[in-house]
């Protein structure tokens, strides 16, 4: 397990989007920080505000090697 800080808001976003707009609900809030664990597939997951898993990070041994992580969150 490791933890990481939110350093930009995450909205919700549908599949078909490919961009997130700030009306839509806030699954990672900045400044909190959320416990990070890797599967057998090498996806990194964390639970969102409302305890539904996300997968953050995919397909990296490292999670600080996935571009879209190092964007929204850092390591503590």
């Amino acid at each position: 397990m490791e933890l990481a800080q939110c350093i930009l808001d995450v909205h919700a976003r549908s599949a078909d989007e490919s961009t997130a707009f700030p009306a839509s609900p806030v699954l990672f809030k900045n400044g909190y920080v959320y416990p990070v664990f890797k599967d057998e597939a090498d996806n990194w997951l964390t639970t969102d505000e409302e305890g539904f898993q996300h997968i953050i990070a995919s397909d990296v041994d490292t999670i600080t090697d996935d571009g879209w992580f190092v964007v929204h969150f850092r390591l503590l």
